[in-house]
């Protein structure tokens, strides 16, 4: 059974939300409809519909729904689908749609991956990635767990997956950073010893776990349009993973190296 869960600012207008009940209806994978509101939020409604046995929760929007759904579905059975209204193109890729008919396809054929996902430590969930917000180059101090990095950065961006960087180990994290004075920093000197990749004008490549961000001021990571936590701040990989409908024809992201 289906439980539906429409962001409904994402909704270019409310004949849409109409358009996409009737599609659903003509597929045959109608189900019960629910919006946020002031009254219940996003994270309440995911618990009713968890508490009613649905063994779907789909969300109709953008990258904010979606990854308040894998947040919370992350080690359980149920499925989770994503109708896109409004997201980035790596979640579009991820789930092979670039629309909210070709979402609306997914659910029908209903193919299912099984990936981890990024998680914060004031739990809140990434299923792509989250970026530093830098507004001008910025002194970020990053923890791993053997060694420290420390760096003048124009951007910091964690990935779990990216169109841009092939994954190649899903049980890792990807973190790239573009450094300001890359020969002056701790970053360049041990890059060789830990095998980071940093190959133009200071751009890097760390694969990890987990990892602390440190910075003088406490600075948003953005979810595309969003914040999701403040630094200073833990991100990790999850142990357990989401289940995910995809296209049917699908691509796999994820391999082991």
């Amino acid at each position: 059974m289906y439980y539906y869960i429409f962001d409904i600012r994402k909704c270019k207008k409310r004949a849409q939300v109409e358009d996409i009940k009737n599609y659903l209806l003509s597929l045959g994978i109608s189900g019960e409809y629910t919006y946020p509101s002031s009254a219940q939020t996003i994270d309440e409604l995911i618990d009713v519909g968890l508490s009613k046995q649905f063994n779907t929760i789909v969300g109709i929007g953008g990258d904010e729904i979606a990854n308040a759904i894998a947040g919370k579905l992350c080690g359980r059975t149920e499925a989770m689908g994503i109708i896109p209204l409004e997201v980035s193109p790596d979640l579009s890729a991820l789930i092979g749609a670039k629309n909210w008919r070709e979402g609306c396809e997914n659910l029908r054929f209903r193919k299912i991956q099984e990936i981890r996902i990024g998680k914060t430590a004031n739990n809140h969930a990434f299923i792509t990635n989250v970026n530093l917000d830098i507004k001008s180059p910025l002194e970020v101090t990053i923890e791993f767990k053997d060694f420290l990095v420390q760096a003048k950065v124009a951007n910091l961006t964690i990935s779990n997956f990216s169109l841009d960087l092939p994954k190649l180990n899903e049980n890792f994290l990807d973190i790239t950073m573009s450094s300001i004075n890359p020969k002056e920093s701790l970053l360049h000197s041990i890059g060789s010893m830990l095998g980071l990749k940093n190959e133009n004008k200071g751009l890097s490549l760390i694969r990890a776990r987990s990892l602390r961000i440190f910075t003088k001021y406490q600075t948003p990571l953005l979810c595309g349009e969003y914040s999701i936590a403040k630094t200073p701040q833990l991100l990790e990989i999850s142990d357990e993973k989401i289940r995910l409908i995809i296209a049917r024809k699908g691509q796999t992201f994820w391999g082991t190296q």
